[in-house]
C-alpha cells in the first residue's frame, strides 16, 4: 500500500474512533454516569432546571408508600447481594410482590425526568424504569415496572430505550404497574438519592453506575406512621433497619474491593469482591464474588466464618475464612477456604481453595485487590469531568453538542489527512 493510501486509511480509522468515542459518552450520559461520580456537590444538572421542581424543601418526606400493603409479602432493605451485577451491596430496596397486578403511585409530588424501556428483545415481559425528581437535591426511582400509566404514555407516546421527559406528577398519582413476570423480575425496586448525604466509601469518586454514593433508604423518608407500617415488612435482623451498602473501613478488611490492575474506565463486575454483611442479618459475614478471578471460588455469595472483617488489619497477618455457599443454588452448601492478608491501608492479598482447610499458605496464584475502582485514574477523571460539564447543559444542548462535536472532530481528522496528502504529493 502506498504512503498516501495509508494516510487515508489512518484518517478513516481516526474518524471512526472519534465517532465511537462520542457514542460512548452519549451512552454513559444515558446510563446516568454524571457529576455524581466526581462528587460535585452541585445538583444543577439538566433535570433540576425544570421550573416545576422545588429548589428546596428542607427535610424531604414521602407521603405515600408506592404499593398498597396487600401487593407485597416483604421488603428487602439496602445491601442485597446478587452477583455478578450486584457483587457489591445494592443501592435500592425490593418489594417482593404477591401474585396479581398492582398500581404504583408517586411517593411524593415531583417531576418525572427519565423513563427507560429495558424490555429485552424477544422477551415475554415488560421492564420499565422511571425517575422522579422531588427537589433539586432529592430524587426517587423505580426499576422493573411491568407497565406505565396510560396518562404518561399519552404524553410521551411509545417509549423505546432511554427517554428524557419533564412530566409533573402529584403525590399518590398512579405512574405504573407492578407484577411478577416469569423471565423477568419478581420484585419492584425502589431507590432514593439525597445529594445532601454522601456515604463513607474510602474512594467515593471511584464508583459508577449501579453503586450510588448518595444512596439513602427511601423508607427512612416516609412520614412517621407510614415508616413504621413499612418497616413491619422489612426482612432484617440488626441495625440500621433500612440496610447498609458502605462497609469500607480504612486499613481493615471490611468493604468493597477492586482487582488490582483492572481496566480503567470500565465497570467490570468480574473484578469486584465484597467482604460485607448479610442483608437480612447484620451480624452474618458474607463474601460476594463477581467473577472467576479467585477460582476455584466461583461467582456467588458465601457465608463466612472467621475473624470479624471490621477488626482485621495489617497487624493481623494472614487470616483464614471458611466459606459455605449461600447463593445461587449452584454453589449452595459448597465449602471453600479464603486466605486473606491486609498488606496496606487500601490493599489486600487474596487466594481461595476448595474445601475447608485449617493450615494453608499463599501460592503464586494469589492476587491483590485495592480500593481504587475503574473511575479512579486520572484519565477516567478527565472523561468524567467532560461528562459532568456536559451534564450541566440543558437536555437540548446535550443532544445537540454531542453530534456537533463528533462532526467537527471527524471533519478535523479529514482535513488533517487531506493537507498531509497534499504535502506528500508536492514532494519531488
Amino acid at each position: 500500500m502506498s504512503p498516501g493510501k495509508r494516510i487515508i486509511v489512518v484518517a478513516i480509522i481516526g474518524i471512526l474512533l472519534v465517532g465511537f468515542g462520542f457514542s460512548q459518552i452519549n451512552y454513559n450520559l444515558k446510563q446516568q454516569l454524571n457529576a455524581d461520580l466526581l462528587l460535585f456537590k452541585t445538583t444543577a444538572n439538566s433535570y433540576t432546571m425544570d421550573a416545576n421542581i422545588p429548589s428546596s424543601l428542607g427535610k424531604f418526606t414521602f407521603t405515600h408508600i408506592p404499593l398498597e400493603d396487600d401487593a407485597y409479602d416483604s421488603i428487602t432493605p439496602l445491601g442485597n447481594l446478587n452477583p455478578p451485577s450486584h457483587t457489591f451491596p445494592s443501592d435500592h430496596i425490593y418489594f417482593l410482590l404477591k401474585n396479581g397486578t398492582y398500581d404504583i403511585v408517586a411517593p411524593a409530588k415531583g417531576v418525572i425526568t427519565q423513563i427507560s424501556n429495558n424490555t429485552q428483545e424477544g422477551g415475554n415481559y415488560q421492564d420499565y424504569t422511571l425517575r422522579i425528581r422531588h427537589t433539586i437535591t432529592f430524587y426517587s426511582y423505580f426499576y422493573h415496572m411491568s407497565g406505565l400509566a396510560d396518562w404518561i404514555l399519552e404524553k410521551t407516546g411509545k417509549i423505546t430505550g432511554f427517554t428524557l421527559v419533564s412530566i409533573p406528577v402529584e403525590a399518590g398519582q398512579v405512574v405504573g404497574r407492578a407484577e411478577k413476570q416469569p423471565g423477568g423480575s419478581f420484585c419492584l425496586d425502589w431507590g432514593a438519592k439525597d445529594y445532601d448525604v454522601t456515604l463513607s466509601f474510602i474512594h467515593p469518586e471511584t464508583y459508577g453506575y449501579g453503586v450510588e454514593v448518595h444512596t439513602v433508604c427511601p423508607l427512612d423518608y416516609l412520614e412517621e406512621s407510614l415508616k413504621e407500617k413499612a418497616y413491619q415488612k422489612v426482612n432484617r435482623i440488626g441495625e440500621p433497619r433500612g440496610g447498609k451498602i458502605d462497609y469500607d473501613i480504612l486499613g481493615r478488611l471490611s468493604g468493597n474491593w477492586f482487582l488490582e490492575g483492572s481496566q480503567p474506565g470500565v465497570w467490570n463486575y468480574s473484578t469486584n469482591l465484597a467482604l460485607v454483611y448479610y442483608v437480612h442479618n447484620a451480624s452474618q459475614m458474607v463474601v460476594s464474588v463477581g467473577g472467576n478471578v479467585l477460582a476455584p471460588l466461583p461467582i456467588g455469595v458465601f457465608n463466612a466464618t472467621g475473624p470479624d472483617f471490621r477488626e482485621v488489619s495489617n497487624e493481623s497477618g494472614k487470616v483464614i475464612y471458611h466459606l459455605v455457599g449461600a447463593y445461587p443454588e449452584t454453589v449452595s452448601d459448597k465449602n471453600y477456604t479464603l486466605v486473606v492478608q491486609v498488606v496496606g491501608d487500601e490493599r489486600i492479598k487474596v487466594e481461595a481453595f476448595e474445601g475447608h482447610q485449617e493450615e494453608v499458605d499463599f501460592t503464586d496464584k494469589a492476587v491483590f485487590y485495592n480500593r481504587i475502582g475503574p473511575f479512579g485514574s486520572l484519565n477516567s477523571e478527565i472523561i468524567l469531568l467532560g461528562l459532568a460539564i456536559l451534564n450541566q447543559l440543558s437536555t437540548y444542548s446535550q443532544q445537540t453538542i454531542l453530534p456537533v462535536l463528533g462532526v467537527l472532530s471527524g471533519a478535523g481528522a479529514f482535513l488533517i489527512a487531506t493537507l498531509t496528502l497534499k504535502l506528500y504529493k508536492k514532494k519531488p
